[in-house]
């Protein structure tokens, strides 16, 4: 029995039904589930997760649309956060010109331990100790207009810190959406690079099988082959530079992990008269608003400067209360005063004189930089019209060569099935092809981004990308 039970360990139970029955359970059992665990295996793999702990299914992946994209570079981008500091900052320096205007008061309090009492003829002239407590209130009553004329400055700076915000909000908007139509175009290569290697595929096979029958020599092969190995290579270069143009995307809105894009409808409704557009931006750009208010400021400026050549008057009160110990013999506990200030400098070196100087020198540069940018808007605006009405008329031409270059290829195809044309002939019928698909898809999406830019020239972009 010893010797059965080492060369099988198991015929010690053979005969014993419950074994039996409980190896045969457990046959059916693997059986039943060995074909399971690979599909359970397959379907395991075939899903990711969504970051959150849950299961996505494989290749599905965000759609990002073109307006989501503005939302997130408004939020996300430290450029409009860094321009919404500036606005902090500019509301406070308003608080900092209005503290100069109100009261200032001054609360101070002293003790003072003396080496020894001194006392001459019977009188007490300095204590132990003592003890004061002094509140100072002053008020400028007159300054020439320089503490009004600052807070007028400081509002006027908060004001174009505020459309600062909003012209920082407009030029990621503008990014983000040529960054959108760079991965749109890159997308869109693809797809053609997609389609010129299934092409170069087929040619392939039809080459390899007029090979085979001897209607076609090796070199069309050879150069079949060829021409799908330069197909994938492109292929390839076109997947890494959608990686490239989705990784800038994702620089301006801050999007993680893959994600795709969707085609926007974007149209340019051109008026008739240009000049309406010209006007319209020096009325809604926000860079013109700005260098309005630059002037102003400028002026407000040079009236700071000339009122640093009037005097200044202030007014101010003061309350002393003093104690010592022991007390003095002429002590004066309490003292109250009020003074009326007026002062002007005679002469400080010509400091006000070339303050002013310069005052009326930034007022000068202000309105050159206001006219120069209204000459600029100008241009852009023309500019901006004109590529949105040449893109149209370049459309409709381009569509008619890929019309043309569709049916070419497709005839010149059939003509290589019988051996009528030569390899590179259908080779460069297919680079014409290739050529006007990729033109027209870069066309279509140069009118949707100019018609963008039409808007950022006249200052209507933000407004209409967050409708």
């Amino acid at each position: 029995m010893a010797g059965a039970s080492l060369k099988n360990p198991c015929s010690a139970f053979a005969g014993t039904p419950s074994f039996a029955a409980t190896a045969l359970f457990l046959f059916f059992l693997a059986v039943a589930l060995f074909p399971l665990s690979p599909l359970h295996a397959a379907e395991g793999g075939e899903g990711g997760h969504d970051g959150q702990g849950g299961q996505v299914e494989e290749g599905v992946t965000e759609t990002i649309s073109i307006e989501e994209a503005y939302n997130l570079a408004i939020v996300n981008h430290e450029a409009v956060r860094i321009a919404a500091e500036g606005v902090e900052q500019a509301r406070s320096d308003v608080g900092k010109a209005t503290s100069v205007m109100l009261p200032q008061v001054k609360a101070e309090g002293t003790y003072t331990k003396f080496s020894e009492e001194k006392n001459i003829s019977g009188f007490l002239l300095q204590p132990d100790n003592s003890t004061s407590v002094n509140l100072t209130v002053s008020q400028t009553l007159f300054s020439g207009g320089v503490e009004w004329n600052s807070r007028k400055a400081a509002k006027l700076f908060l004001q174009r810190s505020r459309e600062g915000l909003d012209a920082a909000r407009e030029d990621i908007v503008l990014d983000t959406a040529r960054a959108y139509f760079s991965v749109l175009r890159a997308a869109r290569d693809l797809e053609i690079k997609e389609a010129a290697l299934k092409r170069a595929e087929e040619r392939r096979k039809v080459a390899e099988g007029r090979y085979q029958v001897g209607d076609a020599v090796k070199s069309a092969l050879l150069r079949a082959e060829a021409e799908v190995a330069e197909a994938q290579a492109e292929l390839i270069g076109a997947g890494n530079n959608l990686k490239d143009a989705k990784n800038v995307l994702k620089r301006f809105t801050g999007i993680t992990g893959d994600y795709d894009v969707s085609d926007p409808e974007i149209e340019a409704p051109l008026p008739e008269d240009l000049d309406s557009l010209i006007q319209r931006a020096y009325d809604e750009r926000l860079d013109y608003s700005q260098g309005l208010i630059d002037r102003e400021m400028a002026d407000l400026g040079v009236s700071v400067a000339r009122g640093e050549f009037l005097p200044k008057l202030k007014v101010e009160g003061n309350y002393t209360r003093r104690d010592q110990d022991p007390a003095t013999t002429f002590l004066l506990k309490e003292s109250a005063s009020a003074s009326l200030v007026l002062s002007y400098p005679l002469f400080e070196g010509g400091l006000r004189k070339h303050e002013l100087y310069d005052a009326r020198s930034r007022l000068r540069e202000a309105e050159l930089r206001l006219t120069g940018l209204k000459k600029d808007i100008e241009v852009e605006v023309r500019e901006a019209y004109n590529n949105v009405v040449d893109a149209q008329a370049l459309i409709a031409a381009l569509k008619k060569r890929l019309s043309f270059a569709e049916e070419d290829y497709r005839m010149v195809f059939e003509q290589f099935k019988f051996g009528l044309v030569t390899t590179v002939d259908v080779i460069d019928s297919d680079t014409e092809l290739v050529s006007a698909e990729r033109t027209l898809a870069n066309a279509a999406y140069d009118l949707e981004l100019a018609a963008l830019e039409l808007e950022y020239a006249v200052g209507v972009l933000l407004e209409e990308a967050l409708k």
